[in-house]
């Protein structure tokens, strides 16, 4: 073998690596862009199933208010705090557990 031919051989590989290396160079932002957005993509499409599902809910509770008058009155009492007039409300608070008493020493 002449060592011409393999110097050739050898530029022709270097010259193939130097090409892929480019290639490679040129596609990896936009691959890891597509990757990203695909990313975003299904984060925004839970967030709008999400949305949904909470309209949903909204959108029952709402016929509900217009449809069933003991709802109401269990909505009027418990998030709104109201009572019927005559009526006695009694609320409990736990109290939290205080943390400066110390233990008694037998």
């Amino acid at each position: 073998m002449n060592i011409w031919s393999f110097i050739i051989r050898v530029s022709w590989i270097a010259i193939a690596v130097l090409a892929a290396i480019l290639v490679i160079g040129m596609f990896y932002p936009k691959v890891r862009q597509m990757n990203d957005l695909e990313a975003r993509e299904r984060q925004l499409r839970e967030e709008v199933e999400l949305e949904q599902e909470l309209l949903r809910h909204l959108q029952t509770k709402q016929e509900r208010l217009r449809s069933d008058p003991r709802f109401v009155e269990k909505i009027a009492r418990e998030e709104l705090g109201l009572a019927k007039p005559g009526e006695t409300v009694f609320k409990f608070i736990d109290d939290a557990p205080t943390t400066n008493a110390r233990p008694r020493r037998p």
